[in-house]
């Protein structure tokens, strides 16, 4: 298990977007998550997409039973500009990327806040599909386990992770027992 204060020392200002975590915006069905970390060589900025369409899976569940994450990487000026001008970008949620441990640790640490925030206002869903291995490329056993030991950071041991037909999506089942 990662120690939490271990966790923070990754955690830089110009993690997140300003003194918030991220910026949320929502399209449709969909809320976007917008966010940048420091890179060990530079700025990494993401969009976060948490929403009901899934790029892999046929998913048969009641709508409000469920959700979906995906993350697409976006350049940084892009992303202001969208977020300050409101101006159009075009999506990048076939793009792989490659982040490093800490910038994992970093990345993910955004990630719990913008699945606690989504879960805050969606107390019905019980299972979330993680696409995040569609971009990230990462082994899907180094993904999982890193996982793991990050997933407390939002799920206060409330849920549980399982593999499935698509080895690429993960997905996080909530407990019935508290």
């Amino acid at each position: 298990m990662i120690n939490l204060k271990t966790l923070e020392s990754f955690i830089f200002e110009t993690d997140g977007y300003g003194r918030d975590f991220f910026i949320r915006r929502k399209d449709g069905k969909v809320l976007k998550y917008f966010f940048k970390i420091e890179g060990e060589e530079e700025i990494l900025c993401f969009i976060i997409n948490i929403g009901k369409n899934s790029r892999k899976l046929l998913i048969e569940s009641p709508e409000n039973s469920y959700c979906v994450i995906s993350v697409e990487p976006i350049n940084q000026n892009v992303m202001e500009d969208f977020l300050i001008n409101n101006t159009d970008y075009k999506s990048r949620i076939d793009d792989q990327f490659e982040l490093t441990n800490s910038e994992i640790l970093k990345f993910y640490k955004i990630l719990s806040e913008a699945i606690k925030d989504y879960l805050a206002n969606n107390p019905k869903v019980s299972y979330i599909y993680d696409e995040i291995l569609l971009n990230l490329k990462l082994d899907v056993e180094d993904y999982i386990d890193k996982v793991e030991s990050l997933i407390s950071m939002w799920s206060y041991n409330k849920w549980s992770i399982q593999k499935t037909n698509d080895r690429r999506v993960i997905l996080y089942i909530r407990r019935d027992h508290e």
